[in-house]
């Protein structure tokens, strides 16, 4: 196996697990960046201390709602994005949301914690 295919195998499953664990909770746009060019989703749980944060670098386009209930994101990756074929689609099916971000990553209880 290669070592960049390992390595994207690695962040697959990472994006799976995390997303997995904060399923269901209130998602909303947290932070749009110009300068750097990052959208920051937070997810929160109802009664589960900290949060999640979902950061999509070089984001093409965003469609759906600013915030809303019982989230659950899946990733598409290997998706034409901005020229590359290395993006990927962030999406909640349900809630009609969904990004084209040429990279992603998560961060688990970011502050402020509540």
């Amino acid at each position: 196996m290669s070592e960049p295919h390992e390595f994207h195998t690695k962040q697959m499953k990472k994006f799976h697990t995390f997303l997995d664990r904060w399923h269901g909770g209130r998602a909303r746009l947290w932070e749009f960046q110009a300068g750097h060019c990052s959208l920051t989703i937070r997810i929160e749980v109802e009664d589960k201390r900290g949060n999640l944060h979902i950061v999509c670098l070089g984001p093409e386009s965003i469609h759906g709602p600013v915030a809303w209930e019982n989230c659950h994101f899946e990733v598409i990756d290997h998706v034409v994005v901005g020229g590359q074929e290395d993006g990927y689609i962030l999406r909640d099916q349900e809630a009609g949301f969904e990004v084209f971000t040429e990279g992603l990553d998560v961060f688990e209880n970011c502050k402020p914690i509540f």
